[in-house]
């Protein structure tokens, strides 16, 4: 499929090539960077003033630097100027799999199709059920008979609940139509656990408190379990328990005395005053270590996705306030942070700049999250929406502040996309991104104040049809002010509310990242409620609330201060901006463990183009070996953050 839409796209042939995408085929990262390979530039704005703004300060175009224009619909649709001297392509997605049901292959995400697009075609051309076999065995690894037997549904479900994308509900109710009349599963609520992970997880977890219950007559957890889960006479359900363990979806259970279980339960039971944690690092140890064994410069995004969810989880056991890892973890999580932090910025090179140039249907970058939210609205599942941006949250701490809020809030329902910060990971780049739904280079004039947030999210909104007065934007402060009256009006239809507290939190740790910790589990603890009361609130009056971080953090370690005066626009301490690239060089000559990050598609370029220095690693411009809990740089903690979709079950 690759091939085939790149030979539209020759090199040093068209200086303007215009193409009619509806079905997104050109959304995915593969072709998107092969596209940069090549030095085309893409824009994908359905805005036409937009799409004018946009197309003006890309000239000049050539041969040598061509420019791309996409569009969903006709393409005479686009400015006249534009198609009469654009090379016009159409892209279709039946023309790639011609032997496969087109109503079913569009269901599919970008991600899914690239994986369709590695199977062998068939031979024959494919009805619509046919097709769905064909996909779920290609794309998500299963025959359908397969799921017949219990172990093999479960198995099959933890894998595809950690996919970034769901199962399309097309496929959902295939899946659903072949495994109800299963006797063994009468009693299995099968459409949540194919649906929503939580479900899928907290199933897994009840089934196996119920299978140890059994076992022992002791009582887990709060209440007697249904068990309809028969781990005792399937062996190939024994088997899954190791994978289900790595994969973070059953938790281990205490017992009395572990020992008087069968051997192959000892994955998933621990005695009453063991500490799960350091097994628990050894499972996330492993995992990284695998993934550091391939090669990650190439990799695609979904699978950063799964490195970034193991490698927050191992950053909070690593700086846990009350038990640390041990001496031999603490190497080994040093050795997989400096393995990470090369492999990432390697990917982030190579990648970063075209994940960002397609917007819909999947955020990646985290200017997308307004357009995200807009085009949720236009499905009308809903007319209000809340954007509660959660300042310097990194995805390690979500991994506190997530399960605390699923707890204290069982019929809020979780839906989370894992987004790409703007780098440098500084507030007032990509926070004003965030509120805007902008590129850097499309705010130049402010890139280094957030004053002007309150009109960009405005402004944002209008081009949506929304009034000033219907999109206000309120920074919280829930410890010692009253909410103001425009977080409770009936007239709010895009409501942004900031939270800095956690930030806050980060800066004042002057003691590391393990008093930020420490912190933060006081700060949910004592004072998180009251921002859980706020979005309860938001709930029950029928907001959708996506809750998003700008940026995330690292502990990082001072090796001297530049002194350049004047010439440096934005001074940080992972990240320091600057106009003049001489000026930025002569500072990188002077500290060799920086990297100049520049023309990136996304930060200002031409006359108002600007330089990002920053320290390789985990250093900081700070002084020599002072330690520090801050941000701008571009690893793995900083850049990838969560956005969070939190909708209550009724709705």
């Amino acid at each position: 499929m690759q091939d085939t839409v790149l030979q539209h796209f020759p090199v040093c042939v068209h200086p303007l090539t215009l193409v009619s995408d509806p079905d997104d085929v050109l959304a995915d990262e593969e072709i998107l960077t092969a596209l940069s390979d090549r030095g085309f530039t893409l824009i994908d704005e359905p805005d036409p003033v937009a799409l004018r703004h946009r197309v003006e300060r890309s000239r000049p175009w050539s041969v040598d630097h061509p420019l791309v224009v996409v569009t969903g619909g006709a393409l005479n649709e686009l400015p006249y100027d534009l198609w009469q001297r654009g090379h016009r392509v159409t892209l279709a997605l039946h023309t790639f799999f011609p032997n496969l049901a087109y109503p079913v292959v569009r269901t599919l995400t970008p991600s899914q199709r690239w994986r369709l697009s590695q199977a062998p075609a068939p031979a024959h051309r494919l009805g619509r059920r046919r097709t769905m076999a064909f996909v779920l065995r290609h794309v998500f690894d299963v025959d359908l008979d397969a799921l017949r037997r219990p172990a093999r549904l479960v198995a099959w479900l933890d894998q595809v609940h950690q996919q970034p994308d769901p199962l399309p509900a097309l496929l959902v109710d295939r899946v659903l139509e072949h495994v109800r009349g299963v006797s063994a599963y009468a009693d299995w609520p099968l459409e949540a656990l194919l649906t929503e992970r939580d479900a899928f997880a907290a199933f897994v977890r009840e089934q196996w408190q119920g299978y140890v219950q059994q076992q022992t007559g002791e009582l887990i957890g709060e209440q007697l379990v249904h068990y309809v889960l028969d781990f005792d006479a399937d062996p190939a359900l024994q088997d899954t328990l190791p994978g289900l363990m790595r994969s973070g979806t059953l938790a281990p259970v205490r017992v009395a005395q572990p020992d008087r279980l069968p051997g192959w339960t000892r994955p998933a039971v621990l005695s009453q005053d063991e500490d799960r944690r350091p097994r628990r690092a050894d499972e996330l140890l492993d995992v990284l270590d695998e993934h550091l064994r391939s090669s990650l410069q190439d990799a695609r995004w979904e699978r950063w996705q799964r490195i970034a969810r193991a490698w927050a989880e191992i950053t909070t056991l690593r700086y846990d306030p009350d038990r640390p890892l041990g001496a031999g973890q603490q190497a080994a999580y040093r050795r997989v942070r400096d393995g990470i932090d090369a492999a990432f910025l390697a990917w982030l090179r190579r990648r970063y700049p075209p994940l960002g140039s397609r917007r819909l249907p999947t955020p990646h970058h985290v200017y997308h999250v307004p357009h995200y939210m807009a085009y949720r609205r236009r499905q009308g599942s809903v007319d209000r929406v809340a954007l509660l941006i959660l300042d310097g949250m990194a995805l390690a701490d979500w991994t506190m502040v997530g399960p605390t809020w699923r707890a204290r809030h069982p019929a809020w329902r979780f839906e989370e996309h894992l987004l790409l910060a703007q780098i440098p990971t500084i507030t007032s780049v990509s926070r004003q991104a965030l509120v805007s739904g902008l590129r850097p280079a499309e705010f130049a004039a402010t890139l280094d104040t957030a004053r002007v947030e309150p009109a960009h999210w405005a402004a944002f909104w209008a081009r949506e049809g929304l009034a000033a007065e219907a999109c206000p934007l309120v920074h919280l402060a829930l410890e010692r002010d009253a909410l103001p009256p425009q977080v409770d009006s009936v007239h709010t239809r895009a409501l942004c509310l900031i939270e800095s507290r956690i930030d806050d939190l980060v800066h004042d740790a002057t003691l590391g990242a393990t008093s930020f910790q420490a912190a933060l589990r006081v700060w949910l603890g004592e004072h998180s409620d009251r921002l859980e009361a706020l979005i309860s609130d938001l709930l029950a009056r029928d907001f959708i609330v996506y809750v998003a971080s700008d940026h995330g953090h690292v502990e990082a370690h001072g090796f001297g201060r530049p002194s350049e005066g004047l010439t440096v626009d934005t001074r940080g301490q992972r990240a320091r901006i600057y106009s003049d690239r001489h000026a930025a060089g002569n500072v990188r000559r002077n500290f060799s463990q920086t990297i100049l990050w520049e023309r990136d598609g996304l930060l200002p370029d031409g006359e108002n183009a600007v330089w990002a220095l920053m320290p390789r690693g985990r250093g900081a411009f700070a002084p020599f070996k002072e330690i520090t809990v801050t941000h701008g740089g571009p690893t793995l903690d900083e850049v990838v953050v969560p956005l969070v979709t939190i909708t209550r079950d009724d709705v």
